[in-house]
């Protein structure tokens, strides 16, 4: 170990001299570059070394900024396609919304998005983020985007309004069935409710209705719309008196699954 000492002590002490003294006699000049040499080659590798690993450094500083740059560019892009998916959606529905035809007359219609649904197993109601405001009442039918019946208004605030379901036990409204024209009431029921279907009652003997036949609002009055698609007759369950009957109506509207809706404010 004194010796390597030593020699290392006496080789930087020549490479000294050879800095120190660039024009010193021929054989200490010699001596000082011989030692010196392999001390500039390490210290040349050692800053080529720190060069490369600051090159590396600022080329993987650039590469996670493209890389942020580039996940905000795809966000903004699956934002935007998804608001056009959205407009696109919306678009359909206002297209099949102006062919829609109550039969009678065209229906004035006002737009409205589902907010909340009733928080019991004992209704059938939805919260709508608009209201008297916009000229929504109670007793105004509301429909989905294919002109299915949803539901009628059963309260409206200035800016919101809430919708008993038709499978609701509140609802209530005349019925016709579109092939035998069965006159008949369509009618929420609790038993029914859990199920997502309604009942079609007080179904004369002549006229039972038939099962796989739509069933549509009927309004002799004119009090809400006529010819609105309500349902489908599934089932038929004759009255133990045998005078009267009564249909189990599946909805056209899917109430499960309601997101904008439509109330009819004039017809």
């Amino acid at each position: 170990m004194g010796i390597a000492a030593a020699a290392l002590s006496l080789s930087l002490l020549a490479a000294a001299v050879w800095t120190l003294f660039p024009n010193a006699p021929g054989p200490l000049r010699q001596v000082g570059e011989r030692v010196s040499r392999p001390f500039h080659r390490l210290f040349s590798a050692g800053s080529e070394a720190l060069a490369q690993g600051k090159r590396y450094i600022a080329g993987m500083e650039a590469l996670q900024a493209e890389n942020q740059a580039l996940r905000q560019a795809l966000a903004q892009g699956e934002a935007a396609a998804r608001a056009g998916e959205l407009a696109q959606g919306e678009n359909q529905r206002l297209r099949a919304l102006l062919s829609l035809d109550s039969g009678e007359q065209p229906l004035q219609l006002t737009d409205a998005w589902v907010l909340s649904r009733s928080p019991d197993n004992w209704r059938a109601c939805v919260t709508l983020d608009k209201g008297s405001r916009e000229n929504i009442q109670a007793g105004q039918c509301v429909i989905d985007a294919q002109g299915a019946l949803v539901g009628r208004v059963e309260e409206a605030g200035e800016d919101w309004a809430t919708v008993a379901l038709v499978t609701d036990p509140s609802f209530s409204l005349s019925g016709q069935g579109t092939v035998s024209e069965a006159l008949g009431a369509l009618e929420g029921r609790l038993d029914l409710m859990q199920a997502g279907v309604l009942a079609f009652t007080d179904l004369s003997q002549g006229q039972q209705g038939q099962l796989g036949e739509g069933v549509v609002t009927f309004s002799q009055g004119g009090k809400y719309p006529a010819k609105l698609l309500v349902g489908t007759v599934t089932s038929l369950a004759p009255d133990p008196g045998g005078l009267l009957s009564t249909a189990v109506v599946t909805p056209a509207a899917d109430l499960e699954h309601l997101g904008q809706v439509f109330v009819v404010t004039a017809f």
